[in-house]
């Protein structure tokens, strides 16, 4: 039955851990009697009443003292030297009591008939206490945060009482066999644990080196990029070797388990192993870097702001921030604006009435379009006439700014078209608009009056 719950095993480990806490119970039943009925007790409930006083204040006026330490955490990034200082200052009680207590209990020890059974208990409180407290103050994440809460309290709690070593026995006995690994319900809650503390570890440590790496000035961004993905890679592929080492799991025996994975892989994540290695792709190539101005296929026009492992983060003219899988890049046209220089070219057409001087007209485009402080010399403004439409003479104009990432088209074409506006109106050249005339050729004669119609009508007038 190596592949299924041994049930008779937990029913052997049920009944022994029932007897043990039973036994567990009457004893503390016995010494809580014990307790009331003695001075000493008292007296050390005394002293944990001062020490837990002096602690709250003494903690409350160093926190008061140095406003490091209780300014808002959020004003700082997170994992910098600031932060855990602001994080720390809710420390100060709980370590403040901890040596209260410390010191206290050889004292007692000495100074009272009995055993300072309560200051010690107090004691192991305390690290309770602090152990929640640093959890809540420095694990930012919270799904790490609620499993080390609900897991190491109570761990905390059962060692305090005695109870731990026979609750992790009767844990362990409760599993089942996959293959030659075996798993159990201790085995899954440690691996839950230590995988929680690992992944906050790991994104502590990606993020830091992420801003290490950025910094560095003497790579191209791809180059930069592409370290940060493989450090990240690398990074929680031996963080997933600690776990199955700290869980107790033997990696030859996970033989069938990673075939089945690479089956998976194979038809199930294709996607996301496509956009992966896509990303990889692109950051190895360098056609697509961080702050190309880039237009896809569908319309999409926007500033690459992120290359991530799955998908890219492009910042449109509007604001928005478009998640784009990093495989539409490889399989698609992409038109990258900025890719070898920041330069852009910006076109529009303008009609003019058939009246017009066209000569002055093209000496007006042209100089309005030089005109701009973001119009480049070299290449020239060009000018040219396109066709003689239905209802104006159009003119095509094109001219280059220095850097369209930084100005944008919109910008620049929207202050030409203001000059050019302008410039018109003081030459008096119109900008034509279609006009319809309309000839009705039949059908009048029977909307003008008659003297019969006349007549006819203030009959029916008298009628009423």
């Amino acid at each position: 039955m190596s592949d299924t719950l041994n049930i008779e095993n937990v029913g052997k480990e049920y009944e022994k851990y029932s007897r043990h806490f039973g036994q567990w119970l009457s004893d503390l039943y016995a010494q809580t009697v014990q307790w009331a009925g003695s001075l000493d007790t008292y007296i050390q409930a005394g002293v944990l009443g001062v020490c837990v006083l002096i602690a709250y204040t003494m903690g409350w006026l160093l926190r008061w003292k140095f406003p490091l330490f209780h300014r808002a955490r959020e004003q700082f990034r997170e994992g910098s030297g600031k932060w855990f200082m602001a994080r720390a200052g809710r420390l100060f009680s709980p370590v403040l009591l901890l040596v209260l207590l410390s010191l206290s209990v050889p004292i007692a020890d000495e100074s009272l008939k009995s055993d300072p059974i309560l200051l010690e208990a107090a004691a192991r409180v305390a690290w309770i206490w602090l152990l929640w407290v640093a959890l809540k103050a420095f694990i930012t994440h919270p799904l790490v945060r609620n499993i080390a809460l609900w897991l190491l309290i109570p761990a905390a709690i059962l060692r305090f009482f005695g109870l731990l070593a026979p609750t992790i026995s009767y844990l362990d006995g409760i599993g089942f066999t996959f293959g030659e690994v075996r798993i159990s319900i201790y085995i899954f809650l440690k691996g839950m644990l230590v995988a929680s503390f690992l992944l906050w570890l790991g994104r502590l440590a990606s993020t830091g080196a992420e801003r290490y790496i950025r910094r560095s000035k003497a790579m191209t961004i791809s180059t930069r990029e592409l370290l940060i993905k493989l450090f990240d890679i690398t990074l929680y592929a031996v963080l997933f070797l600690i776990l199955l080492n700290m869980v107790g799991i033997d990696l030859t025996a996970l033989a069938v388990f990673s075939g089945a994975l690479g089956v998976g892989l194979g038809f199930g994540l294709q996607k996301i192993a496509s956009n992966f290695i896509s990303g990889i792709i692109l950051l190895s190539e360098r056609s697509i870097t961080i702050g190309n101005l880039l237009e896809l296929d569908n319309g999409t026009c926007g500033i690459m702001k992120k290359l991530g492992a799955r998908a890219s983060i492009v910042e449109t003219a509007d604001g928005k921030e478009v998640m784009i899988p990093n495989e539409d890049f490889i399989t698609s046209r992409v038109a990258n604006l900025t890719h070898s220089n920041t330069r852009g070219r910006i076109e529009f057409s303008v009609g003019v009435s058939y009246e017009s001087d066209l000569e002055q007209v093209k000496a007006i485009l042209d100089e309005s379009a030089r005109a701009h402080p973001e119009c480049l010399s070299e290449p020239e403004p060009t000018i040219f006439l396109r066709e003689f439409a239905d209802n104006s003479v159009n003119f095509l104009i094109t001219f280059w700014v220095g850097d369209v990432e930084k100005s944008g088209k919109w910008g620049p074409q929207s202050d030409v078209m203001f000059t050019i506006w302008n410039r018109f109106k003081e030459a008096g050249i119109e900008i034509p608009f279609p006009q319809r005339d309309i000839h009705i050729r039949s059908g009048l004669e029977a909307l003008r009056p008659t003297p019969e119609k006349a007549e006819q009508k203030r009959a029916a007038g008298s009628d009423t």
